[in-house]
């Protein structure tokens, strides 16, 4: 019995320990947790029009002034592409050299959008944030404009500011 309830006791343990953690505001919701030295993210999007284009981003670091690691989440043209940029300044992003985002899955259906990706913690590329302890992220908030070349223009809302210990999202 006494080893019955331990084990019951370490599951509890377990399955809290292993919480992603999530933004979540007007048809917008990203997952994300650590497992290892990866960050796994999911974002959904809902209430796309089907003609719908746009942008939405997560990005790691103090401000666009001084700069920030961005992953940035295009709807363009019917199709869903993930890359991994740089900002600073309010200029548009550009690419970076090497891009350290796994992509897993994308999907836009039935005015959703869902795209399943990964990063490292740590980067070896200079313009990448190392995401260790706890960093300020900025989530942009919906689907932003862009031209139809798939250029970001400026982002409708203030992104929102977090500070995320990324240590207590597990997954």
């Amino acid at each position: 019995m006494i080893r019955v309830i331990a084990a019951a006791v370490l599951l509890l343990i377990a399955s809290i320990e292993s919480t992603p953690c999530t933004f979540v505001t007007n048809g917008q919701q990203v997952t994300y947790g650590i497992r290892g030295s990866t960050i796994h993210f999911r974002v959904v999007l809902t209430g796309i029009p089907p003609t719908g284009s746009g942008w939405t981003a997560i990005g790691f670091g103090n401000s666009m002034f001084s700069g920030l690691d961005v992953i940035v989440i295009r709807v363009l043209n019917g199709r869903v592409i993930v890359t991994d940029e740089f900002v600073r300044g309010f200029q548009s992003p550009v690419p970076d050299r090497s891009n350290n985002v796994q992509v897993y899955g994308l999907r836009y259906e039935n005015g959703v959008v869902v795209a399943s990706f990964s990063r490292s913690v740590f980067s070896t590329e200079q313009m990448d944030a190392n995401l260790t302890g706890c960093s300020p992220w900025k989530f942009s908030v919906g689907l932003n404009p862009m031209s139809p070349q798939g250029h970001l223009f400026h982002h409708s809302q203030t992104p929102a500011h977090q500070v995320v210990c990324i240590n207590q999202c597990t997954v």
